[in-house]
């Protein structure tokens, strides 16, 4: 028996309402959702450093001065750590005077000059605390002895005489354009030297 045409208008209308239904609840389209704000030129930091080339040579002058503190930390057998603390984060300055305390008890000094080439730039980022720069250098020790109490040269027979690093440094926002040491790490991957 045919179904009237009134009932099959019906039902039509009744599926197609059904479908729109079923097509609104899978896509969501029960209002606009929320915007997420965009950063705005106010909430992005603005650079610290002109260029990267800039950012380098702040990196290169600030790792130079901390080099030169640790000489004369580590050239008197460890003692008077805080000759260093001007010159790094005071996160990495309790990292050192540990470092430092260690040679001091071991009856340690160091003489020669620790010296860096091949510097280049890793990182160059500005955020609300200051900047964060990372470099690669080559540290030559090549002319470092360690030296025990007895004035008889220790200096490891195997130590390389360069060795690839990454350095981390950081300012902070009262202070941006001058940069701190907050990490110095021997490179584990494919020699630069």
């Amino acid at each position: 028996m045919p179904i009237p045409r009134r009932r099959r208008a019906v039902r039509r209308g009744a599926s197609v309402v059904a479908a729109t239904g079923l097509a609104l609840a899978l896509a969501g389209c029960v209002g606009a959702p929320t915007p997420t704000p965009t950063p705005t030129a106010a909430d992005t930091p603005a650079p610290i450093f002109a260029s990267d080339e800039e950012a380098l040579a702040a990196a290169e002058a600030a790792y130079a001065k901390y080099n030169d503190a640790s000489a004369v930390v580590t050239a008197d057998g460890g003692t008077n750590p805080q000759r260093v603390d001007e010159t790094v984060t005071s996160a990495y300055a309790e990292t050192l005077h540990e470092e430092f305390a260690a040679l001091a008890d071991a009856g340690l000094r160091m003489t020669g000059e620790t010296t860096f080439y091949e510097a280049a730039l890793a990182e160059n980022a500005v955020d609300t605390e200051g900047a964060r720069v990372t470099i690669y250098l080559c540290r030559d020790v090549s002319a470092v002895r360690v030296v025990a109490s007895d004035g008889s040269d220790v200096t490891p027979a195997d130590r390389d005489a360069s060795a690839p690093t990454q350095v981390f440094l950081v300012s902070t926002a009262e202070n941006p354009s001058v940069l701190l040491v907050d990490g110095v790490d021997r490179w584990t991957g494919e020699d630069f030297c």
